[in-house]
């Protein structure tokens, strides 16, 4: 007799087969009935199959603030960092979310590409923060290059500036220095920043923007900004979605401000309600210092745009 091993046995010979199949039945029902958020990922990435163009997003220059034409000067230039970097520039062991992170993410994933439309479209300026290296460090280069192409549509008012690497947000000394001169030329009321993500890679930028550029007018806008899935729990995720989808930003609002430690300047983006507002009161002409975009597909809290001179929602600095 064998050792460690029963004298008798209750299981019948065939058992251990007929364990193994049931096994696989259970688990080919699990897969039918739940199906995995890697394969909806898969699902959100062939909406962009690969595209042999090249990059068709003008690239911002020393001499790009002499071409922007007098109607885009005096308006807000907008900045998103790492457009779509959750679906472009996800790993594989962090392609698997629960159901509420995925719908958040997919949600920004489409109120992003929309925003970049729209802005385009209204003729402000918006500049794209492009991870570094994207052609290297992206799991789908090719198709985020589609991506790109398709959200700017060929846009004059949108340009785009590369990142030191794909996963920081910070710019090298000499795009700072270009971005520098050209934001000294053409003078906008106000800088806001978008992108995600919030507390990471925006935030890197966002610092750069406040000690190079100054701090005065500088605002991150929580419409436009985006969350990693890896920074908040399911509940917090279905809380985000449920507010946005309510046009309520104040759960994405206390995250920048719980990421940031306080130390950032936060403010609404203009849009469609503002318009109508102005024509309810019967003044179609928009005030002095103002010139948001009309965005009738982005959700709007009360709060408009700040006004040259306002602080807006300034933190105070966190207590050491």
């Amino acid at each position: 007799m064998e050792r460690g091993r029963p004298r008798h046995s209750i299981i019948p010979p065939a058992a251990p087969a007929l364990l193994v199949l049931l096994g696989c039945v259970v688990l080919l029902w699990a897969g039918c009935s739940y199906p995995q958020p890697s394969k909806q990922f898969n699902e959100l990435l062939s909406r962009y199959p690969p595209t042999e163009d090249p990059l068709q997003v003008q690239l911002l220059t020393a001499g790009s603030a002499e071409a922007v034409p007098l109607s885009s000067r005096g308006r807000p230039v907008t900045f998103i960092v790492h457009p779509a970097y959750s679906l472009f520039f996800r790993k594989a062991t962090r392609s698997f979310y629960t159901e509420a992170k995925f719908d958040l993410l997919k949600h920004q994933l489409e109120s992003e590409a929309r925003f970049i439309t729209e802005i385009g479209n209204s003729g402000n300026l918006l500049i794209l923060v492009l991870p570094g290296n994207y052609e290297q460090d992206s799991v789908a280069p090719a198709a985020y290059t589609r991506y790109l192409n398709s959200a700017v549509g060929g846009s004059p008012a949108v340009y785009a500036v590369y990142s030191e690497t794909s996963s920081s947000g910070a710019l090298p000394v000499e795009a700072v220095v270009m971005l520098h001169g050209f934001l000294k030329s053409l003078r906008p009321p106000s800088v806001l920043v978008g992108g995600g993500f919030i507390g990471r890679c925006q935030r890197e930028f966002y610092n750069q923007v406040i000690t190079y550029v100054g701090e005065a007018s500088a605002f991150i806008v929580p419409e436009i900004s985006t969350v990693s899935p890896d920074d908040i729990s399911d509940g917090e995720a279905q809380t985000m979605l449920e507010g946005i989808l309510r046009g309520d930003y104040g759960p994405i609002d206390r995250f920048i401000d719980k990421r940031n430690k306080g130390r950032v300047r936060v403010t609404m983006l203009p849009g469609e309600l503002d318009q109508r507002e102005e024509q309810t009161d019967g003044a179609p002409v928009r005030p002095e210092g103002d010139g948001g975009p009309v965005l009738g597909t982005v959700p709007m809290n009360e709060q408009a745009l700040v006004p040259a001179g306002e602080s807006g929602r300034e933190k105070e600095p966190a207590a050491h």
